[in-house]
């Protein structure tokens, strides 16, 4: 199993650097980016990045989170075996 440290430093890792291989992110302002969510099927961005809390919230489906909770989402596994892969 996974310590908790070891978690809260994969939780440190800037969300974008996570998100980014998944999703094609633009620039909102200076603290924000967005782009199409991986979750659902859509046509306007509704997945935002909060640069500034290091989350993610699709404003379409309602997930949100950190980034271990991201990878959850797209693999539907859990935390500690996301954690080995970042």
């Amino acid at each position: 199993m996974i310590s908790e440290d070891t978690l809260d430093k994969v939780r440190e890792l800037p969300i974008e650097s996570i998100v980014e291989p998944y999703v094609k992110l633009s620039r909102d302002g200076r603290l924000n980016m967005k782009g199409l969510c991986p979750f659902h099927s859509e046509k306007t961005p509704s997945f935002s990045l909060n640069l500034s809390k290091n989350l993610y919230h699709c404003f379409g489906c309602n997930r949100g989170g950190d980034g271990i909770r991201f990878i959850c989402l797209l693999y539907t596994s859990d935390a500690a075996d996301e954690a080995r892969s970042v």
